[in-house]
Order: C-alpha cells, then structure tokens, then sequence
C-alpha cells in the first residue's frame, strides 16, 4: 500500500529518480521555497511582533516539523521493517509539516476571518459591476468558493499552481489536510468550517486521488502525523510565547492549569516542572511532548488499516488519554486567558484595518469590466484607468502568470467565460493579498493610506 501512497511521481515528470532521491528533492524545492522564507514575518499568535524570542510562523513550523520527525520515527519502529522507504517517509513528514501553515494570511487565522468577512460583504457587488449581468447557475456553487478563504486550501494553491514546486504527488497529497467531501457519510473533527480544496485546485486533488489510490474524501495517511505534530506544537508554544510576552504570569498560567483540570496527570506535570532546575517550560514542553508523540504513534499503529485507507475519522490525538486531555486543556486556556486579552485584540484590530484597507482599494481591479481589465494585462489603459493601472503594476508577475494560463485554459467545468475570468480574477486578488507578509500588508495599507 505505501508504495503506491509514496512515490517518485510528479505531475510533471522531471528525470528518472528513485524514491528516497525525489524525496530528497522535495526538500530542498521547499527549504529554498520563497513562501517558506516568508513565514518568518507572519503570525503565530501575537501580530507584527518584534521581539526575536516570541514565536513567528516560521519558527512554530520548524517545531511542528520536529515534532512530526520523533512521531515519525516512533512509528516506523513499530511498524513491519522493509514495509516502508523510512527516509522517505520522514522526508514526506516533515517537509508537509514545514510547509503546513504556507498558505495563511497575514494575521494568521485572524486574517482568514478578516478576509471572508470582505468577501461576503464585497463579492456580490463587485460581480454586479464587473459583469453586468445575472448570474449563471453555476455561479451559486464558484461564489460559495470564494467567500470563505482558508489557509489549508491556499497551502495546495500556492506550492503547485503559483510557485510550480512540481512536488511528488505523496508530498503534495500530505498538504490536503481538509479534504472536500466528509468520509462515508460522517464527519471528521473540523472539516465542516473549512473549505478544504479550492475549486481551481478540484482537478489537481482529483488527479491525485486516482494516482495514488485515495476515495473521495479520505486523507493521505501522512495527514494525520502532520495535524498531531502541529497540535503539539501550538499548544504549548502559545502559552510559553503569551508568558515570555508577560501577556500572563506563569503563576497565572499555572493555577488556571490547577483550575482547569486536577487530574493526577496534570498535577504531576506541573509539580515536575516547577520544581525542575532546567525551568518550567524547557520541562513542562520535553515530558509532555513525549507522551503525546507516543500516544500519536501508538494510535496511527494501532488503527493502521483505517488510516492507511484515508478513512479514519478523527485526530490521532482525540480520546481521553491524561495527555490527550491537557492539550485539550491548554487549548481552553489559550482562548480564555491569551486570545481575548486587550493586548492582543489591540493588535488584530491593527491587522484588521490594514487587510481591509489593501482588500478594498485592490477591488478597483475587480470592479472593471473584462475588456478593461484586458487592457491592463495589454500594457494599455487610457485615463479612466489612471488609478487600476498603477495597483495593477503591483501585483505579482508569478500571480499574473498563474490568472493568464487559468483563463487561457477554457476549463470544461466552467459554464461561463466571463463567470471564469472573474473566478480567477478574484484568486488574483487573494493570492495576492494572503501572500503578504504582516510587515508587509502594514507597509501597503499606509502607502495607499497616505500615512
């Protein structure tokens, strides 16, 4: 079964490799990926940070894809040897887990909220303007597309069709952590409030499905180390990056933790680390990642059959194990104590003037009618297009490549050519927006701001 779940193919066929060497390739088109580089100017928790010790979306996707390696090793030590390439497997891990949080937006999640928020306040008008028209009956299910932006579906989007990493097809099948359609008429934890696979990558998913023998719906096995290891990671991070921001103290933090849960685990977990010489966190981090790498490992062994199929239902780390149970519990505390303070919605507010401001002056661009925005694309453009002209001149060329060849493509699902330029037009946009940096999107507000 893993060898047709992990394989050298491509997309695009590129030389004759073997497995372990594709993997490898993989790698390093990843580590010297642009979108990896930008991450360490994008939220974990607390926006447009300057302090170097508080975590950057970087640093918490090297954590995630430490934690993703000792889980992988821990199964393959448990599993059949020769069952597997192990290196490939790990290589496959971690370079999902690495590139799991890709996709987000400026501000984190908080930015995805931000930018469905414009989208289904915006959308509706914008089409009205630029097409002038009524709406298909196709355009019930592209709008229902755009108006929620998820960073998981943007993370596909970005390594294939924007940056044409040309990754093996287990490598970018790892990424698809929400997949479209519920398994077998249930639910997985989650998936209802994601959007899971953009409409402009549906082909791509399905093309991947076939390959590599995945059912509608059901995930790539490597999914469910990749969501463990970032569960682990988060978890604890936030709370250390909240104290080490004197957000709260960690005599805060600790008797919330006391209040939260008095198990014996939980208080065993507290007493070590506080009494540990190598401080609380360094401790309280190393004990109780180790247990939840193995109860991770424990279960994806134990219900190998299922996950190998892509249709077991929940995280590795659902259940009430004592461990499982205090990550549930330092999630509840993060929102209670860290999420909802001033100090941090002082911040999102910051975030939430600038994305809105960038998203609403780049809406010019689709307010104009096809023939306008082609002329833009023509290097044209007479005075009426004085303003477009010049926030068109900022957009990417790599953005602009990916909206020509998607229009240029007359794609048979599209029952509209005007409804398909929009579609892809508006992705521009998005694209655009959600690659920013949070430094970044700052900066354009204030330049198209005037500041």
């Amino acid at each position: 079964m893993y060898s047709r779940l992990i394989t050298p193919e491509r997309i695009h066929h590129w030389g004759d490799e073997d497995l372990l060497e594709a993997t490898e390739q993989d790698r390093a088109r990843i580590v010297q990926a642009a979108p990896v580089r930008r991450l360490q100017q994008k939220t974990q928790v607390f926006p447009l940070d300057v302090k170097a010790s508080v975590r950057s979306r970087l640093t918490h996707s090297l954590e995630v894809q430490e934690t993703g390696r000792q889980i992988s090793r821990r199964i393959l030590a448990a599993l059949p040897a020769g069952l597997v390439c192990e290196r490939a497997f790990i290589n496959l891990v971690e370079m999902s887990c690495l590139l799991h949080d890709v996709g987000n937006p400026p501000f984190g999640h908080f930015g995805e909220q931000v930018m469905s928020q414009w989208l289904a306040q915006a959308l509706d008008g914008l089409f009205a303007e630029a097409l002038g028209s009524a709406p298909s009956l196709q355009w019930a299910t592209l709008r229902q597309d755009l108006l929620v932006f998820d960073g998981n579906a943007q993370s596909l989007r970005l390594v294939h069709s924007l940056h044409e990493l040309n990754l093996t097809l287990g490598q970018l099948a790892s990424l698809c952590k929400y997949p479209q359609q519920p398994l077998h008429g249930g639910q997985h934890h989650g998936w209802a409030s994601k959007r899971g696979i953009f409409f402009s990558e549906q082909p791509l998913y399905r093309a991947l499905g076939q390959s590599l023998g995945l059912a509608p719906g059901c995930r790539h096995p490597l999914v469910y180390i990749m969501e463990a290891a970032d569960d682990i990671s988060y978890c604890i991070a936030d709370l250390e990056d909240a104290v080490d921001r004197r957000i709260l103290s960690l005599s805060e933090l600790q008797q919330a933790l006391r209040l939260a849960d008095d198990g014996a685990y939980m208080a065993g977990l507290l007493a070590e680390a506080t009494a540990s010489g190598r401080g609380f966190f360094p401790h309280f981090r190393q004990q109780l990642t180790r247990d939840l790498v193995e109860l991770a490992a424990h279960t994806y062994v134990s219900e190998h059959t299922q996950i190998l199929s892509g249709a077991y239902p929940q995280a590795l780390l659902h259940g009430q194990a004592p461990a499982a149970r205090v990550l549930d519990t330092l999630k509840q505390v993060a929102r209670e104590l860290v999420f909802m303070r001033p100090e941090v919605e002082a911040l999102e507010l910051e975030g939430y003037a600038a994305l809105r401001g960038v998203l609403s002056t780049y809406a010019c661009l689709l307010a104009l009618p096809a023939a306008q925005f082609e002329r833009l694309l023509a290097g044209q453009g007479g005075s009426e297009l004085f303003f477009a002209r010049r926030l068109f001149h900022r957009l990417s060329a790599r953005h602009l490549k990916a909206y020509r060849l998607a229009v240029a493509s007359r794609d048979p699902r599209f029952s509209d050519g005007a409804e398909q330029e929009w579609y892809f037009r508006v992705r521009l946009l998005l694209d655009y927006v959600s690659g920013m940096t949070d430094t970044y999107a700052l900066e354009e507000f204030r330049l198209l701001s005037g500041i």
